[in-house]
């Protein structure tokens, strides 16, 4: 669904779409509210006293007001940060402590801002003991969803071994391609062992194009 934004042409149709679907007449509720209030904008510098005698006791009008404190909070609100990437082996040692004893295999996307700050963190896939099957399509979708400007890929072996099987580096490289095509880059690339961790990025392998600023990656140590 398309999500519109609201603004003086259109507040008293989105305003009576809301009502509708909380069960109330939208014709006279919606009058009732710009009587109150003269527009959405207007709601904000409302008293108390205010908007308690426009709900009148009703708490389908109380949800309306919610959901419009609820709107303005989702503008303003800072996005959450949930740590800043600065080195290869910073992250590897963070992974290490989430994903070296874990029974199964595993496979978690950092999606980042372009300051690399780390804007979101999530497991895409749990396999079997020894096969984590995994599509670019999922992983791409969360950097997207999340408008990262890179991504960081790691995944544990729950042998212990951090070494990369052939398969490792042929999927790695394949999602190093997609992000290349997508403008979204991946940075690097972790396996995850039991005493230590194997980076992509610190093994050359990754970027695919070397970059020559250093503001433009993570360093390697």
């Amino acid at each position: 669904m398309r999500r519109e934004r609201i603004n003086s042409n259109n507040e008293r149709q989105l305003v009576s779409r809301v009502l509708r679907g909380l069960g109330l007449p939208a014709t006279d509720e919606c009058d009732r509210f710009f009587q109150y209030f003269h527009s959405v904008a207007n709601l904000r510098y409302a008293s108390q006293q205010q908007c308690d005698r426009y709900v009148r006791g009703r708490r389908e009008r109380r949800a309306l007001l919610t959901a419009i404190d609820l709107g303005r909070w989702a503008q303003r609100a800072p996005r959450q940060i949930y740590g800043e990437v600065v080195a290869s082996s910073q992250i590897g040692e963070s992974l290490m402590d989430d994903l070296r004893y874990a029974p199964q295999e595993r496979l978690e996307v950092l999606a980042l801002d372009a300051k690399h700050q780390v804007i979101d963190r999530q497991t895409v896939f749990v396999g079997t003991l020894d096969s984590c099957p995994v599509h670019p399509r999922e992983i791409f979708r969360l950097a997207v969803l999340t408008g990262a400007a890179a991504i960081v890929v790691a995944h544990n072996h729950p042998s212990g071994l951090a070494d990369p099987s052939p398969n490792d580096l042929k999927f790695m490289r394949r999602l190093a391609e997609c992000g290349q095509l997508m403008g979204i880059p991946v940075l690097d690339g972790f396996v995850i062992g039991l005493r230590t961790y194997f980076s992509l990025r610190e093994a050359g392998i990754l970027p695919l194009i070397q970059k020559t600023n250093k503001s433009e990656g993570l360093k390697s140590d």
